[in-house]
């Protein structure tokens, strides 16, 4: 199949269209605001009646009133974000969608409502339906047919994703216990008083301890004498854990302590800070696997496996860059600096981009956004900006952008960092290097809190991206500024779930978004935590919508491609590789489930 060069062109042209559009609505806007004014003076000497003039006539029969209906409906679809996609489909692609509509219904009644309900306050009964808390169903999920269909499904970038949380957690915890210097260490002693209560309540963490460190401050976990952080070897305790917790096994308990459960998540008592404060244990406890040469090195080889795994054409990871996250070797020797992770990474890249060739398979490749925490001082984030700068000179083709990560309710708002942002931007110029901003920013329910203003600097400080954006409908003229601006948002529906911005996937706010035809990529953003990949994300974005079909997804893929960190050629390239892979995609669709 040859590439059609005028499908990059196309999307470039719907994006100007949508610039466009945004920017006549902002103009609108204005003058409203314009009218609204001396309309309000003029109010008191003028009757209602004849300073608005209303529509009173009403059809004159059903049949009229049907017809006038139809029109609006009509009207409303021709501005819904996937219409562009709907009017062009191919014959193949309706037929596929027409699947997948048929696939929704039958998974209702195959595994949903044959899924015994579960009981509620009272005694209520509450049947299982699809939509409900991602991790009540997450096991229903995956005997879906739309899920198999999702799996499938060709993803074109996955824009937002934390590189220390891609994989499930047993890939590390099995590379740990193969690891002689391992140590883990607890902030409590895993003792039997309270019916083993410490073990629900402690927090762990490994580190990687050389030779002449291992002495510092030994300690067994086990013991009523035990002080926090005192380290004990990793085999160790996967030896003696049995004797002292008879009846559960090791691997499954640390597994539990590094992803959600469903009563975490969405317990009465639970809150969006609450989540939080356990998400940030996990990856405190992912930290101490993840920071040695080896698990680095396996870790990003498995990644990249995965993302082909899932059906991503590209990727752009965010490792975290400070000094505490510096890697060590396998011996506890070290660190490795920031420079040394960026050349494993490299490393590592290169060599499966190699595999890749050799077995005739596609994987368009990684770029990396330079991340730092936004719980710093301006000083140390000016100092992370200018290595960032230094990244972009060394590796011009690797480095994707910049981004604060981390709470935004309990880190610094961007406010606090415009000077050395905008001195950034300054350096970029005249370095002559683009650098785009893609800040997490809108993951938040604190309206009106400096949390909240994020949004508004982001657009000032012209992000080319957004993570999250969940605040974002709160904000209409921002909304609509970010769209005439072409701004993306990174949207990660599961995480946001889980991290108590919505209860369900149904009351989210990138339906909001949408319907205002703001460009989104659907991300996993910390998957390993969460029990997830890019395709549950995908499948969540589709059921959370009664009509939503294949029409959406191809619309959010298109977007993901084209807000990219990608050059003309990377793009086309890209896209020339998806474009096959999608119809490979549809007639496999036909072929699987044409005949349910």
């Amino acid at each position: 199949m040859t590439f059609d060069a005028s499908l990059q062109q196309q999307l470039h042209e719907d994006s100007t269209d949508d610039k466009q559009t945004a920017q006549a609505v902002l103009e609108a806007t204005h003058e409203m605001s314009q009218f609204r004014a001396p309309l309000k003076r003029q109010r008191s000497s003028r009757s209602s009646a004849s300073a608005v003039r209303t529509r009173t006539d009403l059809p004159a029969d059903v049949d009229r009133y049907m017809e006038d209906r139809s029109q609006l409906c009509e009207a409303e679809a021709s501005i819904g974000f996937e219409h562009r996609c709907r009017v062009r489909a191919t014959s193949l692609e309706k037929t596929v969608d027409g699947i997948l509509h048929r696939l929704r219904r039958l998974d209702k009644e195959k595994v949903y409502d044959a899924a015994e309900a579960r009981p509620g306050h009272g005694g209520q009964r509450h049947p299982r339906f699809a939509g409900d808390h991602f991790l009540s169903n997450v096991d229903l999920i995956q005997k879906t047919r739309l899920f198999d269909v999702a799996r499938h499904m060709p993803k074109g970038a996955h824009l937002h994703i934390h590189f220390n949380a891609c994989l499930p957690p047993d890939v590390l915890l099995g590379i740990a216990k193969e690891t002689e210097r391992m140590f883990i260490t607890s902030n409590l002693p895993l003792i039997e008083d309270n019916g083993r209560e410490n073990y629900s309540k402690c927090e762990i963490q490994f580190s990687l301890l050389s030779v002449d460190k291992e002495n510092a401050a030994p300690g067994n976990l086990f013991s009523a004498q035990y002080q926090p952080r005192q380290t004990m070897k990793f085999t160790t305790f996967l030896e003696q854990f049995s004797r002292h917790c008879p009846g559960v096994d090791a691997q499954e308990w640390l597994l539990s302590k590094l992803v959600f459960s469903e009563d975490e998540a969405h317990g009465a008592l639970q809150t969006a800070a609450g989540a939080w404060e356990k998400f940030n244990g996990r990856t405190r406890m992912m930290k101490g696997l993840f920071n040695y040469e080896k698990a680095y090195r396996e870790y990003t080889r498995r990644c990249l496996e995965d993302f082909v795994r899932d059906n991503i054409q590209y990727a752009e990871i965010r490792p975290n860059f400070m000094t505490t996250n510096q890697l060590y070797h396998d011996d506890g020797t070290g660190p490795i600096d920031n420079k040394g992770i960026m050349n494993i990474i490299i490393d590592e890249v290169k060599a499966f981009q190699q595999d890749m060739e050799k077995s005739s398979q596609y994987f368009g490749g990684i770029k990396v956004i330079y991340c730092t925490p936004r719980s710093m001082q301006p000083s140390a984030i000016k100092n992370a900006l200018k290595e960032c700068l230094e990244f972009k000179k060394q590796w011009p083709e690797w480095i994707a952008g910049f981004d604060l990560v981390g709470e935004e309710a309990q880190g610094r708002p961007l406010r606090d960092f415009v000077a050395e942002l905008l001195e950034f931007q300054e350096d970029c110029r005249k370095a002559d290097v683009e650098i785009p901003f893609l800040f997490h920013c809108g993951e938040t329910l604190d309206v009106g809190a400096p949390a909240d203003g994020n949004l508004l600097d982001a657009l000032l400080l012209r992000a080319r991206r957004i993570g999250h954006g969940y605040a974002l409908p709160r904000h209409p003229l921002v909304m609509q500024r970010m769209r005439a601006q072409s701004v993306c948002v990174e949207l990660c529906p599961i995480s946001n779930e889980i991290l108590g911005l919505t209860p369900r996937v149904g009351g989210h706010a990138l339906y909001s978004l949408l319907a205002n035809n703001v460009h989104c990529a659907v991300s996993s953003d910390n998957g390993a935590l969460f029990k997830s990949s890019l395709s549950h994300d995908f499948y969540q974005v589709l059921i959370g919508k009664a009509d939503m079909g294949l029409y959406g997804w191809k619309q959010l893929v298109f977007w993901s491609i084209e807000h990219a960190c990608l050059s003309d050629d990377e793009r086309g390239a890209v896209l020339q590789q998806w474009e096959r892979m999608w119809e490979d995609f549809l007639q496999w669709v036909v072929k699987t489930y044409g005949s349910e």
